[in-house]
């Protein structure tokens, strides 16, 4: 009897070691598998991307400001791809919402275009999250919050970084908010001297060309908000 006593505690005194052994593994795996890669390891990959994002903002941002708010000239434009702002009696300029969407879907294109091959860290696993930026023109500057979660590994350690927010210094709004002067002044005929006020008001250059059938194509330049080493430029067109 004492016997069976004694097998029955061996076998219980083996199957908790047996259980401790398989809960230790376990933590102990799980330990390893959290290990986060070294900040400076990190760092690298994060200046790729933010580098990325800021060149490519520039570039957005100038594109879609030479296009007077559209990436790709919309189907109301001149035949040389100038948006129309007023064509028969309408107003075509659109709203500063719809700029910001203008900026942010394009610029995650871009993005994608020089921040989604990391064939320059070949020791590194990254996956990749879902891009998103959102814009917000303010009087003078841009903030793009740009979320990119990216999750980074090497052997059994891992990161995750996922923001490169950015603000450009330009005055995109304060532009925008002068041309709406101009359109609305100018919803009829032409004011020039509207426009000469506006211009001295806002320290903005506006230029006008006689385009054709009474279409006057605006450029306003604002040498206080330097993209790429240029001042920033707007251009819309006007039929009366």
């Amino acid at each position: 009897m004492l016997n069976k006593r004694g097998q029955i505690t061996i076998f219980i005194i083996i199957a908790i070691l047996i259980i401790a052994g398989i809960v230790l593994f376990f933590a102990f795996k799980q330990n390893i598998i959290k290990k986060e890669i070294s900040p400076q390891e990190v760092v690298p990959i994060k200046n790729f991307v933010q580098e990325c994002v800021e060149e490519r903002a520039e570039i957005t941002i100038k594109i879609i400001s030479e296009g007077g708010g559209y990436y790709f000239p919309p189907k109301f434009s001149t035949n040389s791809g100038v948006t129309y702002y007023l064509k028969d009696e309408k107003n075509y300029m659109p709203s500063k919402e719809k700029i910001e969407d203008e900026i942010s879907e394009n610029l995650e294109k871009n993005v994608l275009g020089c921040a989604g091959n990391f064939s320059d860290f070949p020791d590194y696993i990254i996956e990749r999250g879902n891009l998103s930026i959102k814009t917000a023109i303010l009087n003078n500057k841009i903030d793009l919050d740009v979320n990119y979660p990216l999750t980074i590994k090497k052997e059994n350690s891992s990161a995750i970084i996922n923001n490169f927010d950015i603000v450009v210094p330009a005055r995109l709004s304060i532009i925008y908010d002068s041309v709406q002067q101009i359109v609305n002044s100018s919803s009829e005929n032409l004011c020039l001297s509207c426009i000469l006020i506006i211009s001295l008001e806002n320290d903005l250059l506006i230029d006008t060309f006689d385009y054709e059938n009474n279409t006057i194509i605006f450029t306003i330049l604002d040498n206080k908000s330097v993209i790429n080493r240029e001042p920033l430029k707007w251009v819309f067109a006007n039929k009366y």
